[in-house]
Protein backbone atom coordinates (compact mmCIF):
# COMPACT_ATOMS: atom_id res chain seq x y z
CA UNK A 1 0.00 0.00 0.00
CA UNK A 2 2.85 2.20 0.88
CA UNK A 3 4.51 1.83 -2.64
CA UNK A 4 1.37 1.95 -4.49
CA UNK A 5 0.52 5.13 -3.18
CA UNK A 6 4.38 6.75 -3.38
CA UNK A 7 3.94 5.51 -6.85
CA UNK A 8 0.50 7.55 -7.22
CA UNK A 9 1.75 10.60 -6.22
CA UNK A 10 5.17 10.18 -8.44
CA UNK A 11 2.95 9.52 -11.64
CA UNK A 12 0.43 12.60 -10.44
CA UNK A 13 3.48 14.83 -10.57
CA UNK A 14 4.60 13.62 -13.87
CA UNK A 15 0.94 14.12 -15.41
CA UNK A 16 0.99 17.82 -13.96
CA UNK A 17 4.70 18.12 -15.46
CA UNK A 18 3.63 16.76 -18.71
CA UNK A 19 0.42 18.61 -19.57
CA UNK A 20 1.93 21.79 -18.32
CA UNK A 21 4.55 21.16 -21.03
CA UNK A 22 2.42 20.56 -24.01
CA UNK A 23 0.47 23.53 -23.41
CA UNK A 24 3.65 25.75 -23.33
CA UNK A 25 4.30 23.67 -26.51
CA UNK A 26 1.09 24.46 -27.80
CA UNK A 27 1.46 28.11 -27.35
CA UNK A 28 4.28 28.32 -28.07
CA UNK A 29 3.40 26.99 -31.44
CA UNK A 30 0.99 29.19 -31.66
CA UNK A 31 3.43 32.49 -31.75
CA UNK A 32 5.38 31.07 -34.13
CA UNK A 33 2.86 29.62 -37.07
CA UNK A 34 2.51 30.57 -40.25
CA UNK A 35 -0.24 32.14 -42.45
CA UNK A 36 -0.61 28.98 -44.25
CA UNK A 37 -0.34 27.29 -40.95
CA UNK A 38 -3.03 28.96 -39.43
CA UNK A 39 -5.61 28.66 -42.43
CA UNK A 40 -5.57 24.48 -41.43
CA UNK A 41 -6.52 25.43 -38.35
CA UNK A 42 -8.82 27.38 -36.19
CA UNK A 43 -9.11 29.19 -33.16
CA UNK A 44 -11.77 26.43 -31.59
CA UNK A 45 -9.18 23.71 -32.52
CA UNK A 46 -6.06 25.49 -30.34
CA UNK A 47 -8.64 26.00 -27.34
CA UNK A 48 -9.79 22.72 -27.16
CA UNK A 49 -6.02 20.82 -27.47
CA UNK A 50 -5.36 23.38 -24.44
CA UNK A 51 -8.14 22.68 -22.19
CA UNK A 52 -9.19 18.70 -23.41
CA UNK A 53 -6.58 17.47 -25.10
CA UNK A 54 -3.62 17.83 -22.46
CA UNK A 55 -5.87 17.40 -19.27
CA UNK A 56 -6.84 13.28 -21.62
CA UNK A 57 -2.61 13.32 -21.25
CA UNK A 58 -3.04 13.89 -17.45
CA UNK A 59 -5.59 11.79 -16.63
CA UNK A 60 -3.69 8.78 -18.56
CA UNK A 61 -0.63 9.21 -16.86
CA UNK A 62 -2.50 9.29 -13.42
CA UNK A 63 -4.15 5.82 -13.94
CA UNK A 64 -0.83 4.47 -15.48
CA UNK A 65 -0.13 2.93 -12.23
CA UNK A 66 -3.48 0.85 -11.64
CA UNK A 67 -3.60 -0.37 -15.04
CA UNK A 68 0.17 -1.74 -15.13
CA UNK A 69 -0.21 -3.18 -11.54
CA UNK A 70 -3.88 -4.56 -12.46
CA UNK A 71 -3.29 -7.85 -14.63
CA UNK A 72 -0.95 -8.95 -11.92
CA UNK A 73 -2.96 -8.27 -9.09
CA UNK A 74 -5.90 -10.35 -11.51
CA UNK A 75 -3.58 -13.06 -12.46
CA UNK A 76 -2.74 -13.09 -8.23
CA UNK A 77 -5.75 -13.24 -7.46
CA UNK A 78 -7.08 -16.11 -9.68
CA UNK A 79 -3.79 -19.10 -8.64
CA UNK A 80 -5.16 -18.42 -4.96
CA UNK A 81 -8.63 -19.19 -6.01
CA UNK A 82 -7.44 -22.37 -7.67
CA UNK A 83 -5.71 -23.16 -5.02
CA UNK A 84 -9.40 -22.85 -2.69
CA UNK A 85 -11.75 -24.39 -5.42
CA UNK A 86 -9.50 -26.03 -8.03
CA UNK A 87 -10.52 -27.12 -11.42
CA UNK A 88 -13.99 -24.92 -10.76
CA UNK A 89 -11.35 -21.89 -11.60
CA UNK A 90 -11.82 -22.76 -15.41
CA UNK A 91 -15.03 -21.67 -15.40
CA UNK A 92 -14.37 -18.26 -14.37
CA UNK A 93 -11.31 -18.05 -16.89
CA UNK A 94 -13.26 -18.46 -19.58
CA UNK A 95 -16.24 -16.24 -18.85
CA UNK A 96 -13.30 -13.60 -18.31
CA UNK A 97 -12.11 -14.30 -22.34
CA UNK A 98 -15.92 -13.99 -23.31
CA UNK A 99 -15.73 -10.51 -22.24
CA UNK A 100 -12.57 -9.95 -24.43
CA UNK A 101 -14.70 -9.19 -27.71
CA UNK A 102 -17.33 -7.57 -26.17
CA UNK A 103 -14.51 -4.85 -24.30
CA UNK A 104 -13.38 -4.76 -28.37
CA UNK A 105 -16.64 -3.67 -29.18
CA UNK A 106 -16.94 -0.80 -26.73
CA UNK A 107 -13.75 0.41 -27.05
CA UNK A 108 -14.40 0.80 -30.74
CA UNK A 109 -17.69 2.78 -29.98
CA UNK A 110 -15.77 5.14 -27.26
CA UNK A 111 -13.30 5.77 -29.36
CA UNK A 112 -15.53 6.70 -32.56
CA UNK A 113 -17.82 8.66 -30.38
CA UNK A 114 -14.85 10.74 -28.94
CA UNK A 115 -13.90 11.78 -32.24
CA UNK A 116 -17.09 12.75 -32.86
CA UNK A 117 -17.20 15.29 -29.58
CA UNK A 118 -14.40 17.15 -30.74
CA UNK A 119 -15.08 17.54 -33.41
CA UNK A 120 -18.17 19.03 -32.21
CA UNK A 121 -16.98 21.24 -29.65
CA UNK A 122 -13.93 22.80 -32.06
CA UNK A 123 -16.78 23.62 -34.92
CA UNK A 124 -19.31 24.97 -31.62
CA UNK A 125 -15.91 27.21 -29.99
CA UNK A 126 -14.93 28.21 -33.42
CA UNK A 127 -18.41 29.90 -33.60
CA UNK A 128 -18.61 31.04 -30.33
CA UNK A 129 -14.95 33.13 -31.12
CA UNK A 130 -16.53 34.06 -34.62
CA UNK A 131 -19.85 35.84 -32.89
CA UNK A 132 -17.47 37.42 -30.33
CA UNK A 133 -15.05 38.89 -32.68
CA UNK A 134 -17.64 40.27 -34.91
CA UNK A 135 -19.96 41.04 -32.40
CA UNK A 136 -20.92 44.66 -33.59
CA UNK A 137 -21.74 43.61 -36.99
CA UNK A 138 -24.17 41.09 -35.79
CA UNK A 139 -25.53 43.61 -33.14
CA UNK A 140 -25.83 46.50 -35.92
CA UNK A 141 -27.96 43.67 -38.54
CA UNK A 142 -29.99 42.70 -35.57
CA UNK A 143 -28.50 38.89 -36.16
CA UNK A 144 -28.57 38.24 -32.42
CA UNK A 145 -31.76 35.14 -33.08
CA UNK A 146 -29.82 33.51 -36.20
CA UNK A 147 -26.54 32.79 -34.63
CA UNK A 148 -27.98 31.85 -31.29
CA UNK A 149 -29.42 28.90 -33.40
CA UNK A 150 -26.53 27.40 -34.56
CA UNK A 151 -24.63 28.08 -31.71
CA UNK A 152 -27.91 25.78 -30.20
CA UNK A 153 -27.81 23.54 -32.99
CA UNK A 154 -23.95 23.04 -32.58
CA UNK A 155 -24.15 22.28 -29.09
CA UNK A 156 -27.08 20.29 -29.53
CA UNK A 157 -25.06 17.59 -31.74
CA UNK A 158 -22.48 17.97 -29.09
CA UNK A 159 -24.42 17.04 -25.96
CA UNK A 160 -26.08 14.30 -28.25
CA UNK A 161 -22.43 13.05 -28.87
CA UNK A 162 -21.56 13.57 -25.06
CA UNK A 163 -24.82 11.54 -23.99
CA UNK A 164 -24.10 8.33 -26.38
CA UNK A 165 -20.80 8.42 -25.49
CA UNK A 166 -21.57 8.59 -21.37
CA UNK A 167 -24.20 5.45 -22.22
CA UNK A 168 -21.47 3.42 -24.21
CA UNK A 169 -19.27 4.19 -21.28
CA UNK A 170 -21.69 3.00 -18.60
CA UNK A 171 -23.15 -0.21 -20.55
CA UNK A 172 -19.41 -1.10 -21.44
CA UNK A 173 -18.17 -0.57 -17.66
CA UNK A 174 -20.56 -0.80 -14.90
CA UNK A 175 -23.23 -3.56 -16.35
CA UNK A 176 -20.44 -5.71 -17.86
CA UNK A 177 -16.82 -4.87 -16.29
CA UNK A 178 -17.90 -4.31 -12.70
CA UNK A 179 -20.51 -7.38 -12.95
CA UNK A 180 -17.73 -9.80 -13.66
CA UNK A 181 -16.55 -10.33 -10.58
CA UNK A 182 -19.93 -10.45 -9.02
CA UNK A 183 -21.02 -13.58 -11.84
CA UNK A 184 -17.57 -15.02 -11.98
CA UNK A 185 -18.39 -16.21 -8.30
CA UNK A 186 -21.63 -17.66 -9.05
CA UNK A 187 -20.61 -19.85 -12.01
CA UNK A 188 -17.81 -20.99 -10.07
CA UNK A 189 -19.27 -21.97 -6.78
CA UNK A 190 -21.74 -24.07 -9.47
CA UNK A 191 -19.27 -25.83 -11.01
CA UNK A 192 -17.48 -26.35 -7.74
CA UNK A 193 -20.58 -28.08 -6.59
CA UNK A 194 -21.51 -30.56 -9.64
CA UNK A 195 -17.73 -31.23 -9.99
CA UNK A 196 -15.97 -31.92 -6.65
CA UNK A 197 -16.94 -34.70 -4.28
CA UNK A 198 -16.67 -32.89 -1.10
CA UNK A 199 -19.49 -30.24 -0.48
CA UNK A 200 -18.83 -26.25 -0.23
CA UNK A 201 -17.38 -25.63 3.15
CA UNK A 202 -18.25 -22.11 4.49
CA UNK A 203 -13.87 -21.37 4.76
CA UNK A 204 -13.74 -22.06 1.00
CA UNK A 205 -17.04 -19.67 -0.02
CA UNK A 206 -15.46 -16.59 2.20
CA UNK A 207 -12.48 -17.03 0.90
CA UNK A 208 -12.95 -17.30 -2.44
CA UNK A 209 -15.48 -14.23 -2.48
CA UNK A 210 -12.82 -12.26 -0.81
CA UNK A 211 -10.42 -12.88 -3.22
CA UNK A 212 -13.01 -11.68 -6.11
CA UNK A 213 -13.70 -8.82 -4.05
CA UNK A 214 -9.97 -8.08 -3.92
CA UNK A 215 -10.25 -8.39 -8.07
CA UNK A 216 -12.68 -6.01 -8.25
CA UNK A 217 -10.56 -2.90 -8.22
CA UNK A 218 -8.33 -4.00 -10.87
CA UNK A 219 -11.71 -5.22 -12.95
CA UNK A 220 -12.77 -1.55 -12.45
CA UNK A 221 -9.28 0.47 -13.17
CA UNK A 222 -8.34 -2.15 -16.00
CA UNK A 223 -11.44 -0.62 -18.59
CA UNK A 224 -10.44 3.17 -17.21
CA UNK A 225 -7.08 2.86 -18.67
CA UNK A 226 -7.75 1.17 -21.80
CA UNK A 227 -10.23 3.81 -22.28
CA UNK A 228 -8.00 6.31 -21.14
CA UNK A 229 -5.85 5.42 -23.50
CA UNK A 230 -7.93 5.39 -26.23
CA UNK A 231 -8.62 9.13 -25.58
CA UNK A 232 -5.16 10.03 -25.49
CA UNK A 233 -3.81 8.40 -28.38
CA UNK A 234 -6.71 10.77 -29.95
CA UNK A 235 -4.76 13.84 -28.41
CA UNK A 236 -1.63 12.87 -29.66
CA UNK A 237 -2.87 12.76 -32.80
CA UNK A 238 -4.16 16.41 -33.08
CA UNK A 239 -1.72 17.47 -31.11
CA UNK A 240 1.13 15.86 -33.52
CA UNK A 241 -1.28 16.88 -36.79
CA UNK A 242 -1.14 20.82 -35.36
CA UNK A 243 2.80 20.70 -34.11
CA UNK A 244 3.84 19.60 -37.99
CA UNK A 245 2.18 22.96 -39.20
CA UNK A 246 4.40 24.93 -40.99
CA UNK A 247 6.35 27.94 -38.79
CA UNK A 248 7.39 31.04 -39.95
CA UNK A 249 11.16 31.16 -40.94
CA UNK A 250 13.84 33.28 -38.97
CA UNK A 251 14.65 36.12 -41.20
CA UNK A 252 16.03 38.49 -38.40
CA UNK A 253 20.09 38.56 -37.74
CA UNK A 254 21.25 39.58 -34.14
CA UNK A 255 23.90 40.70 -35.09
CA UNK A 256 26.28 41.60 -38.20
CA UNK A 257 28.45 39.33 -39.56
CA UNK A 258 32.00 38.78 -39.20
CA UNK A 259 34.42 41.83 -40.69
CA UNK A 260 31.33 44.11 -41.50
CA UNK A 261 31.70 47.19 -39.32
CA UNK A 262 28.72 49.89 -39.18
CA UNK A 263 30.82 52.12 -40.69
CA UNK A 264 30.90 50.24 -43.60
CA UNK A 265 27.00 50.96 -44.04
CA UNK A 266 26.26 54.13 -46.99
CA UNK A 267 24.49 56.54 -43.97
CA UNK A 268 24.07 59.89 -44.29
CA UNK A 269 25.35 61.65 -41.38
CA UNK A 270 22.01 62.43 -39.99
CA UNK A 271 21.55 58.38 -39.71
CA UNK A 272 24.37 57.91 -38.38
CA UNK A 273 23.78 60.04 -35.18
CA UNK A 274 20.03 58.80 -35.08
CA UNK A 275 20.08 55.30 -36.25
CA UNK A 276 17.02 53.67 -37.87
CA UNK A 277 16.07 50.84 -39.66
CA UNK A 278 17.64 49.61 -42.49
CA UNK A 279 17.06 47.12 -45.27
CA UNK A 280 19.81 46.54 -47.91
CA UNK A 281 18.38 43.90 -51.00
CA UNK A 282 15.73 43.29 -49.02
CA UNK A 283 13.09 40.70 -50.97
CA UNK A 284 9.30 41.07 -50.10
CA UNK A 285 6.06 38.54 -50.62
CA UNK A 286 3.15 37.42 -49.16
CA UNK A 287 4.11 33.82 -49.26
CA UNK A 288 7.82 31.69 -49.13
CA UNK A 289 9.20 32.05 -52.82
CA UNK A 290 10.77 28.73 -52.16
CA UNK A 291 8.51 26.91 -51.85
CA UNK A 292 5.94 24.67 -54.60
CA UNK A 293 2.62 25.39 -54.70
CA UNK A 294 0.01 22.94 -53.71
CA UNK A 295 -1.52 21.21 -56.53
CA UNK A 296 -5.43 21.87 -56.42
CA UNK A 297 -7.98 18.92 -56.47
CA UNK A 298 -9.64 19.41 -59.67
CA UNK A 299 -13.67 20.48 -58.75
CA UNK A 300 -16.08 17.50 -58.38
CA UNK A 301 -18.80 16.92 -61.32
CA UNK A 302 -21.74 17.95 -59.58
CA UNK A 303 -24.30 14.77 -60.08
CA UNK A 304 -27.57 15.99 -62.25
CA UNK A 305 -30.89 15.25 -60.54
CA UNK A 306 -33.43 13.01 -62.53
CA UNK A 307 -35.40 16.32 -63.05
CA UNK A 308 -31.73 17.79 -64.57
CA UNK A 309 -31.24 14.43 -67.16
CA UNK A 310 -34.93 14.63 -67.92
CA UNK A 311 -34.49 18.37 -68.75
CA UNK A 312 -31.04 18.01 -70.72
CA UNK A 313 -32.48 15.02 -72.62
CA UNK A 314 -35.37 16.87 -74.34
CA UNK A 315 -32.72 19.91 -75.03
CA UNK A 316 -30.14 17.24 -77.27
CA UNK A 317 -33.42 16.02 -78.95
CA UNK A 318 -34.91 19.61 -79.76
CA UNK A 319 -31.27 20.63 -81.13
CA UNK A 320 -30.81 17.26 -83.35
CA UNK A 321 -34.40 18.01 -84.68
CA UNK A 322 -33.66 21.17 -86.25
CA UNK A 323 -32.05 22.04 -89.76
CA UNK A 324 -28.46 22.86 -89.74
CA UNK A 325 -27.01 25.84 -91.54
CA UNK A 326 -26.54 25.19 -95.30
CA UNK A 327 -29.44 22.58 -95.87
CA UNK A 328 -32.27 22.74 -97.99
Amino acid sequence: SLLQTRSQVILNHCAIFIRTAVSTLLFSKALTISASGRAQTSTGQVVNMMSNDTMQLQRFLQFFGFTLVAPIQIIIALVLIYRQVGNATWVGVGFMLCLVPVNGVVFSNVSKMRRKVLKYSDARVKMINEILSGIRVIKFYAWEGPFGKEVGRLREQELKALTTLAYTSAIGFSLIMLSAPIVNPILVFFTYINIESQSLNAATAFTTIALFNIMRFPFAFLPMGFLQYIQSKIALRRLSRYLDLMELTSYTVPELPKGYDDDDLPLDEDLKSNPAVVIQKGTFSWVDPDLTPMPLEPPKKKRMSRKERKASKRQLEVDSSKPSVGMT
